[in-house]
């Protein structure tokens, strides 16, 4: 009688490794944050190991993952206490923190914009506890007092805009802060600029519609994806 099993092992321990290789141990270990609803274009998500894999709709993203869009490409995910991103070509998002579980003391939401256009909606950590959540920039940080934030980042300035909520009535703001300075933003359509790493925010004034339009603009570039439109502030 022929003995297979010798055989059947190396083929197991074959497969084993086939499957290992699919997957970085940093992306194993880590924290599911959200998915991908939305993609145009091509968009990666990086690791801790600088692993590159390409995201499509469905894809899980992690805790620590760079999360970078090529030339005209753009995204839409959700995370799993459904705050919403949006990022338009040529950005970057990294996903620093992000903790969703009970006790709700215990969450916690940290992400950071490096560059390129961007829209959130924050969701129900920020909900919950608002200062359970902070989006950081190049040259700011962001302190989520309100759901609705629509900005444009490079490595040394910022536009950051508060939006009026979707779906719902209620009141918002947004605190805006380097060490340089602070300022607290609460009527929708006004926003701050900063215009170096040495500047503190400017203080807030109404932004002008083109610019808001302009940005969102940025998002949409391929029609196959529809990103919908904020309501306009009055």
């Amino acid at each position: 009688m022929i003995n297979l099993e010798p055989r059947f092992a190396g083929f197991s321990g074959m497969v084993l490794l086939l499957l290992l290789s699919m997957f970085s141990p940093s992306t194993v270990s880590a924290e599911l944050a959200g998915k991908v609803e939305t993609i145009s274009g091509t968009v990666w998500a990086q690791d801790t190991e600088g692993n590159r894999r390409q995201l499509e709709e469905g894809s899980p993203f992690y805790v620590n993952d760079l999360l970078i869009t090529e030339a005209d490409s753009n995204i839409q995910i959700r995370f799993q206490d459904d705050t919403k991103f949006y990022m338009g070509e040529e950005a970057q998002l990294l996903i620093q923190d992000f903790i969703y579980k009970k006790p709700e003391r215990e969450n916690s939401f940290s992400a950071k914009i490096l560059k390129g256009t961007f829209r959130f909606i924050s969701g129900l950590i920020a909900s919950a506890r608002p200062d359970s959540m902070e989006v950081q920039t190049s040259v700011a940080t962001i302190g989520i007092r309100g759901t609705h934030v629509v900005g444009e980042v490079d490595s040394t300035s910022a536009t950051i805009i508060l939006m009026e909520p979707e779906g719902e009535d209620r009141d918002t703001s947004i605190l805006v802060a380097n060490e340089y300075g602070s300022v607290v933003i609460d009527k929708p359509g006004y926003g701050t600029e900063i215009p170096d790493q040495y500047s503190p925010p400017s203080p807030p004034r109404r932004m002008r519609l083109q610019t808001i339009d302009n940005i969102m603009r940025s998002m949409q570039s391929i029609q196959r994806v529809n990103i919908p439109r904020p309501r306009m502030p009055r």
